[in-house]
């Protein structure tokens, strides 16, 4: 499908990538066809920035295109896949699906939130031994350079 507008018509045009972002358009595009894509195709094709373009369109910029990242048998690769309901033609299956992705990355935040303040004691201790030992260092050098002289 050449045309995402076509493809996904009814949908506001804001959900849709346009030509100021080349690269997040052809990957919709891919998307698109409803397979399974495997991460090596899609670094292939987009570089080692294909996930920044993955991020616009699974967040908030596109409405939360819900794109599965599924497991394949017998590997630790995966691949993924856009959810079948975007590609329905029936708004109301397209909304669940982005209800569903906004439900998960906010619920990711979240947890992502927890896990970096638990972390905040530990993390300011740690800075602090590194600022000390920096700081003697500079004190050490200072010295050997006065001694030099």
């Amino acid at each position: 499908m050449n045309d995402l507008h076509e493809l996904f018509l009814g949908l506001p045009l804001a959900l849709i990538p346009t030509s100021n972002t080349p690269a997040v358009y052809a990957m919709l595009q891919l998307f698109a066809d409803g397979r399974l894509h495997a991460r090596d195709e899609l670094n292939r094709l987009f570089g080692e920035t294909y996930r920044s373009h993955l991020q616009q369109l699974r967040g908030d910029r596109y409405g939360y295109w819900l794109i599965h990242s599924l497991k394949q048998e017998g590997s630790r690769t995966t691949s993924l896949q856009l959810d079948p309901r975007h590609l329905a033609s029936d708004p109301e299956q397209d909304a669940v699906a982005r209800l569903e992705r906004r439900s998960q990355l906010k619920r990711d935040s979240f947890t992502e939130a927890q896990q970096g303040w638990k972390r905040l004691p530990k993390a300011h201790k740690a800075m602090q031994e590194a600022d000390k030992d920096y700081l003697k260092s500079l004190g050490e050098a200072a010295n050997d350079e006065a001694g030099s002289k």
